[in-house]
């Protein structure tokens, strides 16, 4: 049975039917968003689709692992990237209705990162530099902690910072976990398979209501939910899949939203600007000032992220069949 294609569709079917239920739960309990600032919607829209995107992600995946005797192996991997996750979408809700500080809000990313890393053991633990050869440095246990925290918060971040346009962040997520899945597959890493699949699939069964024009945004909860499911099932398969590349897959595969964040962060810091305060210098506010369409900015970093992924994939087959 291929439980990872099992998965996408399962993900995508739940995600597709519930989002409705939750965009009038939030519409109900007045958990909106406003026009203004960097935004760039013109109407008060519904928040939390991330708990449609997670109800569809943590099914798919405990359920299928229960069916299967292969993923026994697997349980605590799959289960921590669930439990910790859990939290990650737990405090991004609480923030769409209570506009949390950045403090706050890394806080709760640095500590679902330290559950991951020290309750379930999903640790970065080499390094290496693909250009200079394949010397692989091997990272004391405290060292490799931090290093999984600080790449944890960089990637939720992110795709929380790449969360401004209808289908931008769930479409980064689908192509990203996407390509995630099929690296996995190759390399015989069911269990990642099976999770990136899950993620995938939920992304692209919210994209239904969430692409332009969008009747739903996934809110904090959701594009930090992603980014950090995004950085766990890297961390348990591409850091592992190959020493020689360790490094290279996963930043080529997030390479646009890594690119973007680093020219953000930079860019506010040169200004003496906090970097925690949102302004439009990301990429799809730029492309838009260049006179692009809604969509066509969406569709054009779809099309770079598409091709990284690919490129990466590539990589990873040629290593693969050397």
């Amino acid at each position: 049975m291929n439980w990872p294609i099992v998965a996408f569709l399962m993900a995508l079917a739940i995600s597709f039917l519930l989002t409705p239920c939750v965009r009038n739960l939030a519409l109900r309990l007045n958990v909106m968003v406003h026009p203004g600032g960097r935004r760039v919607h013109t109407q008060p829209m519904p928040l939390w689709g991330g708990i449609a995107i997670f109800a569809a992600f943590a099914p798919a995946c405990l359920l299928i692992m229960k069916l299967d005797k292969a993923y026994a192996g697997f349980t605590d991997l799959i289960i921590g990237v669930v439990v910790s996750g859990a939290l990650i979408l737990t405090v991004g809700l609480l923030d769409d209705m209570k506009e949390f500080s950045a403090v706050i809000q890394a806080g709760a990313i640095v500590l679902a990162a330290i559950i991951l890393s020290s309750g379930f053991h999903v640790t970065i633990k080499l390094l290496t530099n693909p250009i200079a050869g394949p010397a692989v440095l091997m990272l004391p246990p405290f060292v490799s902690s931090l290093v999984t925290i600080m790449w944890v918060f960089a990637m939720t971040k992110t795709v929380d910072f790449m969360d401004g346009l209808d289908g931008l962040a769930a479409g980064i997520g689908a192509i990203g976990a996407g390509v995630l899945a099929i690296m996995a597959y190759y390399s015989v890493q069911p269990h990642v398979a099976l999770m990136a699949a899950a993620l995938s699939g939920a992304c692209v069964g919210f994209l239904r209501y969430n692409f332009n024009p969008a009747k739903i945004f996934m809110g904090t909860g959701g594009s930090q939910f992603i980014g950090f499911v995004l950085a766990a099932i890297s961390i348990i398969g591409l850091f592992k899949v190959a020493a020689a590349m360790a490094i290279a897959l996963p930043v080529l595969v997030f390479g646009v939203p890594i690119v973007d964040g680093v020219f953000v962060v930079f860019k506010r810091f040169r200004d003496r600007r906090p970097i925690h305060v949102a302004d439009k210098t990301h990429l799809h506010h730029r492309l838009l000032d260049r006179g692009l369409t809604h969509k066509q900015a969406v569709i054009v970093i779809y099309g770079m992220c598409l091709a990284l992924g690919g490129t990466a994939l590539v990589l990873l087959l040629l290593w693969l069949r050397r």
